[in-house]
């Protein structure tokens, strides 16, 4: 089992040190990524920071940690310039970013800051976006023209360096959006879910990829928001879900300010194998 540090971009949280102090431990005691919400307003109240400047922050102080986000609404951003911001710390970190995925959920982050959609048509644009960013990933100059987007001579150079791109991380339950993360999917990182549940969706995820052709098995990720300070019942929890097929058991870490950084020493004596 790789372990995932999720760390919660919100009020009390935010600070430089902080942010940097927790990962470079987590990165020091072998943890496999750190992976950040993406976020301009919560339901708690506005105070974030933008997670992909995080990201770019962090490329230069971290050598070997999995930088990502958990997740990225991909209609909330015009995703020609999603495409570039994301290829840009792939690079600046030299190949270490997770893209997580998903198709918005709050809708006052979207009145305030972007362009809310119905369901169905969050989902459109998420495919078409998809689409895109492959294509580009490519390297190579495209026209696009689409129900959502429509750019001349789009180009992303350097390309990731990363490939064919960085992981695609879908947080996702819908029916719809377990089709794209099966076609599109590295790992699917639900929240939420029992065991059995999340057993029931990797299998169904891997049933569609069969279906379609597509040949890389999509690897199970998890997103829990159980914050444990007992060993034993954390140790539980952590093989329940990979006895449920998870590969990438990821904790979001809301422990008290004073505690984010010794809990991560903590975390890996005690928890990790």
């Amino acid at each position: 089992m790789e372990h995932v540090l999720i760390y919660p971009v919100q009020k009390g949280y935010l600070d430089r040190d902080l942010i940097k102090d927790v990962v470079l431990a987590a990165e020091s005691e072998g943890f496999h990524s750190v992976l950040f919400w993406d976020h301009y307003l919560l339901p708690a109240g506005p105070d974030t920071l933008d997670a992909w400047s995080i990201l770019g922050y962090l490329s230069g102080l971290t050598s070997s940690i999995k930088l990502g986000t958990v997740v990225t609404p991909i209609p909330f951003r015009p995703p020609i310039q999603l495409v570039k911001i994301v290829t840009s710390v792939d690079v600046l970190s030299n190949g270490r970013t997770i893209l997580g995925v998903g198709a918005g959920w709050h809708r006052p982050e979207f009145d305030a800051f972007s362009q809310w959609r119905s369901p169905a048509e969050r989902v459109d644009f998420t495919a078409e976006a998809l689409d895109m960013m492959t294509k580009l990933w490519k390297g190579d100059k495209i026209d696009i023209q689409g129900k959502f987007h429509n750019f001349l001579g789009a180009q992303i150079v350097p390309s990731p360096v990363q490939k064919p791109h960085p992981p695609l991380w879908f947080g996702v339950r819908g029916r719809r959006m377990l089709g794209l993360a099966a076609r599109f999917g590295d790992a699917w990182i639900p929240t939420n879910i029992t065991p059995a549940d999340y057993s029931q969706g990797l299998r169904y995820l891997r049933s569609i990829q069969n279906d379609i052709g597509v040949d890389l098995e999509i690897k199970g990720a998890l997103q829990n928001f159980d914050v444990f300070t007992d060993a034993a019942a954390c140790r539980d929890a952590v093989k329940k879900y990979s006895d449920a097929g998870c590969q990438y058991y990821g904790s979001v870490w809301s422990y008290p300010r004073e505690e984010m950084v010794s809990r991560v020493s903590w975390f890996a004596n005690n928890v990790m194998e």
